[in-house]
């Protein structure tokens, strides 16, 4: 597999800038920021915990998704789907994987970005030239490439005149 180093160089990515990146994908979702949010939108009711409560439920989750036990891109789902009913025990941290994967929207691989970088990267190391989505998303073994696409597009640029 592609390892973090190698994959800064061929993306150009420095690692002040590599360091900020993990350090925004693990930074729990501000609580004050959320209240606001759902205060302000009918679908949550105009209403929403208090920001210590929400706080609370990040520290009791460890800062980690209750399904999968990530760190990256946490928010808070309404365990019975009722956006309105803020109860604590309702309430579930998760991550915005194990969210979109439990949606009725997109994709159901939670990996699948992860899945087709790392294809691509490997199959452009292993034949000196950027291959396909199709042949990158059947290397990868997902469904589709769908929403990764600008993200294959920006690796092909980046990936042009390296061999």
């Amino acid at each position: 597999m592609v390892q973090l180093n190698k994959l800064m160089e061929l993306l150009e990515v420095s690692e002040t800038d590599a360091i900020k990146a993990i350090l925004n994908l693990v930074s729990p979702p501000p609580p004050p920021a959320t209240r606001q949010n759902w205060s302000r939108q009918s679908t949550f009711g105009h209403s929403a915990p208090t920001t210590q409560d929400l706080w609370k439920k990040l520290e009791e989750s460890n800062f980690r998704c209750h399904q999968c036990g990530s760190q990256m891109r946490l928010s808070f789902n309404h365990i019975n789907s009722d956006a309105t009913d803020h109860r604590l025990e309702n309430l579930e941290v998760i991550c915005f994987a194990c969210n979109r994967a439990a949606s009725s929207k997109g994709t159901k691989d939670a990996d699948q970005h992860f899945k087709l970088a790392i294809a691509a990267i490997e199959l452009w190391q292993e034949h000196g030239v950027f291959q396909t989505f199709n042949v990158i998303k059947d290397r990868a073994g997902v469904d589709q490439v769908g929403g990764a696409t600008y993200l294959l597009k920006y690796i092909e640029k980046r990936l042009e005149g390296k061999i």
